[in-house]
């Protein structure tokens, strides 16, 4: 699965344009595409016809929370079309900051809840608000990859250089890389300073930029006003030609990045689990618990271990083969397994135990 953020912080560069329309267009190609919506001004939502004021869940009750989610990324997906879902967003996202001011692991949200869902996609777009706070670190930190569209105006590259080190950040603190590549928008071929511009990013990026233009189109606004995609809008307008070009470079790129599609791989209900003991020796504790990417990091009432007469907790869960991290929650102190001399720096400066399931 590919989890590709659509970022830019600033405004007017077509970055929601391109988060809806290259989802679709991905889907059109027969991807199964997610599109999360995270700026709280809603415009992918919007743009798609959601009613964002009518929702009773969005992607701040999966992310927002203090304690437990009030909803998992499952519970909140609408259909757009086939093989093509939303995480809508709404106007409660503009608080996520400040709601989460202090609290542990507020960084990793977007992550957690991603890793927490079935596979049940090819990709994943996250089109991330205009500006490099804490919603936009979750969905960096969150993907593979980065798409940065870049208008042509004479400041499509001013603060282009803030997001580059924000990369870099997440990268030097968390280990986590991303790759970016930008993508060229609203080109006007008639004016000079766009071909200037355009020329001004093709020698800044050079091999980071895709091949493809998206040029200016008034077909794609008006999808947009209808709540639509530029496939479903229009297949003959010069935006589909743009964005349905774009979507054959980014799935070219499959092959070399070892891109399984579900098509290819077990339906979910297929895939045999295995049965995996966690033990962890702590005979003076009250309380111990066991969270993971496995049960949303959440040391909640049913990651509860169960004591034994030498002091020893257990705690049984059935996992599908593939990788986890976990740590134990002793007293309300979290700790790696002493035990388990697999590790992985985390993003908080600590370390989390890792297991394989075969």
């Amino acid at each position: 699965m590919r989890i590709i953020s659509i970022a830019n912080q600033k405004g007017g560069c077509g970055k929601t344009t391109t988060a809806i329309n290259l989802s679709a267009c991905l889907a059109h190609l027969q991807r199964k595409v997610l599109l999360i919506d995270m700026d709280p001004q809603s415009h992918s939502s919007l743009g798609l016809d959601v009613d964002v004021r009518g929702l009773e869940k969005t992607i701040f009750d999966v992310i927002g929370y203090l304690d437990r989610p009030d909803a998992s990324l499952n519970d909140i997906v609408l259909e757009v079309s086939k093989n093509f879902h939303i995480a809508p967003s709404n106007i409660s996202l503009s608080i996520f900051e400040q709601h989460l001011a202090g609290i542990h692991g507020r960084e990793s949200r977007l992550k957690v809840a991603i890793e927490s869902a079935p596979r049940n996609y090819d990709y994943i777009i996250i089109d991330c608000p205009p500006s490099l706070g804490l919603l936009t670190f979750n969905s960096l930190l969150a993907s593979t990859e980065v798409i940065v569209p870049i208008e042509m105006s004479l400041f499509s590259l001013h603060g282009i250089s803030r997001l580059v080190k924000i990369i870099d950040v997440v990268q030097e603190k968390t280990g986590h890389k991303v790759l970016m590549n930008v993508i060229a928008t609203m080109h006007d071929k008639r004016t000079r300073i766009s071909n200037e511009v355009l020329q001004n990013i093709k020698n800044n990026f050079n091999e980071s930029m895709f091949r493809t233009v998206i040029h200016l189109n008034v077909k794609l606004k008006e999808a947009a006003s209808f709540g639509k995609s530029i496939v479903e809008y229009e297949k003959k307008a010069r935006g589909f030609i743009d964005y349905m070009s774009l979507s054959k470079e980014v799935t070219a790129q499959e092959k070399m990045l070892g891109l399984k599609l579900l098509k290819d791989t077990k339906p979910l209900d297929t895939v045999k689990k295995v049965k995996q003991q966690f033990i962890f020796h702590a005979p003076e504790a009250t309380s111990v618990k066991i969270v993971g990417n496995f049960n949303n990091w959440i040391p909640a009432d049913a990651s509860k271990m169960e004591r034994k007469k030498d002091g020893t907790w257990t705690k049984n869960f059935f996992l599908a083969p593939g990788s986890y991290q976990y740590k134990f929650v002793i007293d309300g102190k979290w700790v790696e397994d002493n035990n388990n001399s697999k590790v992985v720096e985390n993003a908080f400066g600590g370390r989390n135990s890792v297991i394989e399931i075969p």
